[in-house]
């Protein structure tokens, strides 16, 4: 009987030891795939986070374009009613303004 109990005993470590190589091969699978994670993590948080910024970016440029774009032909429509209104008196600014206009480029 103490032969059967040595033979247990060897059959118990090798498949401990069985047990014990299965969890490193495991392990090391887990390490190489957390590396690996580290490694691409931050890139593609920080590509993320750009593409996010430049999104917003695009659509506040967007906005400010479309606001601008709006106050300018309203002050052009504005500008051009007073022109009707008063034609003499556009008439003299923009000659005024030539005139120093054309003093400042002359120096």
């Amino acid at each position: 009987m103490p032969t059967t109990t040595n033979g247990n005993s060897e059959l118990e470590g090798n498949s401990d030891l069985a047990a014990i190589m299965s969890d490193i091969a495991a392990l090391k699978r887990d390490l190489g795939a957390l590396v690996e994670h580290l490694k691409t993590g931050p890139i593609d948080a920080a590509t993320s986070a750009a593409r996010d910024a430049a999104a917003r970016a695009s659509g506040e440029a967007r906005r400010i374009y479309g606001s601008l774009a709006e106050h300018g032909q309203s002050t052009a429509k504005a500008l051009g009613h007073r022109v009707e209104q008063q034609p003499v008196i556009a008439l003299l600014i923009a000659f005024a303004i030539g005139m120093v206009g054309g003093r400042i480029l002359s120096r």
